[in-house]
């Protein structure tokens, strides 16, 4: 590769491993999340307006009050059978952006090249670059080299084409995000 822009690693934990596979359920399976929001809230709604007996309300509450706290329950299960299959072998991955491609090792080298990447998506913390739903480059906010964001992140729209989406809350997105989830769902 030739000359390098930016630099950025990772240094995988359990809670690094947990925190991919939540974004990666945030970005793809939001209208999954609204489908168990709403099948919860309308099995506790159930549970409070018809006149069946108490132990069917119970169930019905558990099962709705369960399905409205878990959200992100399915990405979970997947963070842990993930984990269980590596063994506490947790990868760490250094990035090295070039013009022309960004260069990953850690685990073995390869090259992507800027057109590859489908997403750019941040929170608080970290970044993500997703090649596709389930190849994703991960890297700690804190870990850029030159440290400003700012910059990198005009860098790579530049480079990709693509806009940075900042995740939000389930519950605070606008109809304009659900709309947009339910289309990428269909492109998929």
């Amino acid at each position: 590769m030739a000359e390098i822009c930016y630099r950025a690693k990772i240094t995988h934990t359990e809670k690094t491993v947990e925190q991919l596979y939540k974004m990666q359920y945030y970005v793809y399976e939001k209208p999954r999340m609204l489908i168990r929001t709403l099948i919860g809230f309308g099995l506790v709604l159930t549970a409070v307006v018809t006149t069946v007996p108490n132990w069917v309300k119970a169930l019905l509450l558990l099962a709705g009050a369960w399905l409205l706290v878990s959200r992100d329950f399915p990405a979970a299960v997947r963070a842990d059978r993930a984990l269980s299959e590596r063994k506490a072998k947790l990868p760490n991955m250094n990035y090295s952006f070039g013009p022309e491609a960004v260069h990953l090792s850690g685990e073995g080298s390869m090259d992507i090249p800027y057109s590859k990447f489908t997403r750019l998506v941040e929170d608080r913390q970290f970044l993500y670059l997703f090649v596709t739903r389930n190849s994703i480059c991960m890297m700690e906010k804190d870990s850029l080299k030159p440290a400003d964001i700012m910059a990198f992140a005009k860098y790579m729209e530049d480079k990709t084409g693509l806009k940075w989406r900042a995740e939000k809350a389930f519950l605070s997105m606008s109809i304009y995000d659900l709309r947009r989830a339910f289309r990428d769902m269909r492109e998929k």
